[in-house]
């Protein structure tokens, strides 16, 4: 059992083996300054790289049907070796989502957020619309379609 405000779940490869329950319970345990202390270098990595993993898993393919974008997750405070951002880029489209590398020409929506106001959307502790009105969040690109994918994805535990 973590306390709460620690984030030693956050210290090894250990978050790859949670369930989405696990993973929401402790990220809502876990202090927001906790959780940005912890994600920086390869815990960030991992971090990042899990939740792209399993964004396919949590598309709601019914609600998707009909839905076609390429999204561009742009993650800020990579720092080192001039990045200033980690970018993963998903196609979204005939009820599937599928992880794509960076395109030459730009995407159809583009978000911009740290990692861990995206940790705390994605296990459901952090409503997107809000992060979005607190300047935690940006959306670029068509914002119809951006409209659209809080219904299309579960997030949190199901």
């Amino acid at each position: 059992m973590t306390e709460r405000g620690s984030a030693r779940w956050l210290e090894s490869e250990g978050v790859t083996a949670l369930d989405a329950s696990e993973l929401a319970r402790l990220v809502d345990r876990t202090s927001e300054r906790e959780l940005r202390h912890r994600l920086i270098g390869g815990v960030r990595e991992i971090a990042l790289r899990e939740i792209f993993r399993r964004m396919p898993e949590y598309l709601r393919p019914a609600r998707a049907a009909g839905f076609d974008a390429v999204i561009s997750w742009q993650i800020t405070g990579a720092g080192g070796a001039g990045r200033q951002v980690d970018e993963y880029w998903l196609h979204v489209h005939d009820g599937r989502c599928t992880p794509v590398p960076p395109q030459p020409t730009p995407p159809d929506i583009a978000i911009r957020t740290d990692p861990t106001t995206l940790l705390r959307i994605v296990t459901g502790n952090e409503d997107p619309v809000l992060a979005l009105l607190k300047q935690r969040l940006s959306v670029r690109g068509d914002l119809a379609q951006a409209a659209r994918l809080p219904k299309l994805f579960t997030t949190g535990p199901t």
